[in-house]
């Protein structure tokens, strides 16, 4: 049903949008479900993703500060934040069917958002918040992008649109070797965990 309901998407936005990369998983029978295109990929006539719609109203899969892939060269003073604050965001039909089937569908988009931390502000006497988002990434599973089943995207400086990084670039490989599921940090999302009968990560020293 997904690859139906994904297929009528892609026709109907093709017109505007272009028809992205090539794609043949998608079965063009009728549907009476449907899914609002801005939820849906959207691609330039020569590929590149449009950077998504709304995603701070989707599903939020999970957050963390600090959080990094690689050994850390420097611990941060007494009193200072660890790093940025991200936050990780998936459409809500995606998460739903995911919820109920255990599978990420295609055309699930995980949208990474980051923010620098800002210190305290009145009322609050201590602790960090989050500035403005300077980092916003897209993390999308499309038949056809990589070998993978998926392709990143980075819309660095607010671009409308972003080209598909790179097969060999380092966030390939660490998602295909370090994701617990489907190349996804299911992992580090709560909720997402727990329907496929995770243990949280354990604590390194």
């Amino acid at each position: 049903m997904t690859r139906i309901l994904l297929g009528l998407a892609v026709i109907a936005l093709a017109g505007a949008c272009g028809s992205g990369p090539e794609h043949n998983g998608f079965d063009t029978a009728a549907s009476a479900e449907s899914i609002p295109p801005e939820l849906l990929p959207r691609f330039t006539p020569k590929g590149a993703l449009v950077r998504p719609e709304g995603w701070e109203s989707w599903v939020l899969a999970g957050t963390s500060m600090g959080l990094t892939y690689a050994e850390s060269a420097t611990v941060p003073a007494a009193g200072e934040p660890p790093g940025s604050f991200l936050n990780v965001y998936i459409q809500p039909w995606a998460y739903a069917r995911f919820m109920e089937t255990g599978e990420l569908p295609e055309g699930t988009m995980f949208v990474l958002a980051g923010a620098d931390p800002v210190r305290k502000a009145d009322p609050a006497r201590g602790g960090f918040y989050q500035g403005p988002i300077s980092l916003l990434e897209v993390h999308l599973k499309w038949e056809g992008l990589d070998e993978s089943g998926w392709g990143f995207y980075g819309f660095g400086g607010g671009e409308e649109t972003a080209e598909l990084i790179p097969g060999d670039a380092a966030c390939y490989s660490c998602h295909r070797d370090e994701a617990a599921f489907d190349h996804a940090f299911v992992q580090f999302y709560p909720a997402m965990r727990e329907r496929l009968d995770m243990e949280p990560p354990e604590s390194g020293s």
